[in-house]
């Protein structure tokens, strides 16, 4: 399975955002692939483009403010907020996709995309204008993602620990784990969405689904990021007790 299969036409699955097609890395760098080594390199290379992302984050904030009164007033979206939303969402993929190993290719500093991956968000023709309520559709979304974003972060660990296991199949067989592969990709996705629901670029509530493909690696995987994101969220309560353990 070289890409994430998104029909186009399919209204049941409209939901499913971005759509992201991928194919899987021939030759994958082994110098990258060094274990933690390589990753804490990409990181490294990385940080230049975080920044920019975070100023056009900034930048797509206060475009999507200004956008929830065009879309109030007159119910269509603002297309230069549209362009902005989509070219940080095209760049945070190629972050991603660069430090998850996904791509050897650097992601630069463009809002394209030259490399063999796309990620592609519909311009919203009927955006929900209650959403669009100045604050209080913005707290809204953020409230109603509480259960998606929890999830997204037991995704996102389970790839994050499956990427780091990869750098041994990559360096003995030079070939990149079509599981780990997988979750890398549809984790991308998921937390891409959170965005983009934000933003309104979408006012369907983003889908869960994942590919489940390679089952058992996947869910071994999912039960550690589980296990890592309840962790993370009751951190300050559990600490208290290991001290007295």
């Amino acid at each position: 399975m070289r890409g994430i299969a998104i029909p186009k036409k399919s209204n049941r699955i409209d939901n499913v955002y971005p759509s992201i097609s991928i194919k899987k890395i021939n030759n994958p760098s082994l110098f990258y692939a060094f274990p933690l080594f390589g990753l804490l390199i990409k990181v490294i290379m990385a940080i230049p483009v975080a920044i920019e992302l975070v100023f056009l984050g900034l930048y797509s904030f206060i475009l999507t403010f200004i956008n929830s009164f065009v879309v109030l007033f007159t119910g269509k979206y603002l297309r230069h907020s549209y362009e902005i939303n989509l070219g940080l969402t095209r760049l945070s993929a190629k972050v991603t996709f660069f430090i998850f190993g996904l791509t050897d290719k650097y992601p630069g500093f463009e809002l394209g995309i030259k490399d063999k991956f796309k990620v592609d968000v519909k311009y919203p023709n009927n955006p929900n204008r209650l959403f669009a309520i100045p604050i209080v559709g913005g707290l809204a979304r953020l409230v109603l993602l509480i259960p998606f974003s929890i999830y997204e972060m037991v995704i996102r660990y389970a790839a994050a620990i499956g990427v780091v296991f990869s750098a041994f199949p990559v360096l003995i067989n030079k070939k990149y784990p079509d599981s780990t592969f997988e979750l890398a990709r549809d984790s991308t996705r998921l937390n891409l969405a959170v965005s983009l629901y934000i933003f309104g670029m979408s006012d369907k509530y983003p889908s869960f689904s994942i590919s489940m493909n390679h089952k058992t690696v996947k869910i071994i995987l999912i039960i550690l990021g589980a296990i890592g994101a309840i962790f993370y969220l009751f951190y300050p309560l559990i600490i208290p007790f290991l001290r007295l353990a």
